[in-house]
């Protein structure tokens, strides 16, 4: 037996459309396949913003023994607009993990069983169960707002998930980090060294780096290249390292984002939820964001309550400081001027329906509180910057 996934669409208000599973985005070739398809024009799959995705899994008891926190891929196969295709699945989450019993989250891996496959253009995708985000609405405000930015980030799109005929609600659909991103996010630099981080704390010093992992690159280079940051970071001015081994703009606008959001789960507040890139030629490190579900949340004064090397010793620095605090304002002004609030608004209105009919969410939808807090926080940080 084989794990069936099937795709569709559900209009913005939540409801089914009035096509079924075989006839997919209205984009899509009528002879596609999943070699041929490389994320269809106009269909956007899975991070298109006007639609929410219909998802359908069929597990078969061989697959839902195979599923646990630390196993590797279940085979499965995968179809969306008539295509059809070999996946593997495991679970994931470390404090959002959960079991088929509540709300699980997924990492597909269409390359898993067969070596460089695609399915429409991805080698991997993210299924997040968003347990702890009763707005549903922050992790794809953040992507979205780090986008506005102009800094690297994965895309972000919604999907009701049923899996036995079971009803999972809603859940939002991530762009892996892998060698794809990097090309699309990096196209002159992407074949860089990308570390993710193994647990919280990964910080850029020298007892933390063994808890950096490479997710692609070169395995020769990786912990030469690490050592060699640190070590800069040791001996150098702040300012200077930022400007030198970073690529400053988005790396301070990163950091101006992840304090005043805010996000009490991310690098400044907690040293978590980023991976680390080291594009080459260009010799350049770069910050990318990941699990935002915390993001956009919260309030207080920007530099409060503060971890993470990077952004502290920027604070400490007076020049440093006085360059962070422009990258704050900056940050507001895109804010405001982009209309985060207004895209918020949009998304917000299109996945209501799903939020309130998912069975399955811990609390009740307060979409709202995502919208409230987008209107007033600029004018608060504001109030708190020299």
């Amino acid at each position: 037996m084989v794990l069936l996934f099937i795709f569709a669409c559900v209009n913005p208000s939540g409801t089914h459309s009035d096509r079924d599973a075989s006839d997919g985005p209205s984009a899509l070739p009528p002879d596609a396949t999943p070699e041929t398809v490389d994320e269809a024009p106009g269909a956007g799959f899975p991070f298109d913003r006007d639609e929410v995705f219909e998802v359908a899994i069929d597990l078969p008891q061989s697959s839902i023994d195979g599923l646990c926190r630390t196993c590797e891929h279940v085979p499965g196969t995968i179809r969306f607009a008539g295509l059809e295709q070999e996946v593997g699945v495991r679970y994931k989450g470390a404090s959002t993990f959960d079991t088929l019993e509540g709300k699980p989250s997924f990492k597909l891996d269409f390359g898993a069983f067969t070596p460089g496959a695609r399915f429409l253009g991805l080698e991997r995708l993210t299924l997040n169960g968003m347990r702890f985000d009763p707005t549903k609405l922050r992790e794809a405000a953040a992507y979205q707002f780090f986008e506005m930015l102009g800094v690297p980030a994965p895309r972000h799109g919604f999907a009701h998930l049923t899996i036995n005929g079971d009803d999972y609600g809603l859940y939002g659909l991530v762009e892996t980090l892998d060698e794809h991103f990097l090309a699309r996010a990096f196209p002159d630099d992407r074949d860089g060294n990308l570390y993710d981080t193994t647990f919280v704390s990964s910080d850029l010093t020298t007892a933390a780096l063994g808890t950096f992992v490479l997710e692609e690159g070169d395995p020769a280079t990786a912990t030469t290249d690490l050592a060699s940051l640190v070590t800069a970071l040791d001996t150098g001015n702040i300012l200077d390292v930022i400007q030198t081994r970073f690529e400053p703009e988005s790396t301070l606008t990163f950091l101006a984002m992840d304090l005043a959001g805010p996000n009490y789960d991310g690098y400044t507040r907690n040293i978590n939820n980023f991976l680390l890139y080291h594009a080459m030629p260009s010799d350049r490190w770069s910050f990318v964001p990941w699990g935002q579900d915390r993001a956009l949340y919260g309030g207080g004064p920007v530099y409060a309550q503060m971890k993470g090397r990077i952004a502290l010793a920027c604070v400490a620095d007076a020049a440093c400081q006085a360059e962070l605090s422009r990258h704050v304002f900056e940050v507001l002004d895109v804010w405001e001027q982009q209309d985060l609030l207004g895209w918020t608004e949009e998304t917000a209105s299109r996945i209501a329906a799903a939020c309130e009919a998912d069975p399955r969410r811990e609390d009740e939808c307060e979409l709202q509180e995502m919208l409230e807090h987008l209107a007033v926080r600029p004018d608060e940080v504001r109030s708190f910057m020299p």
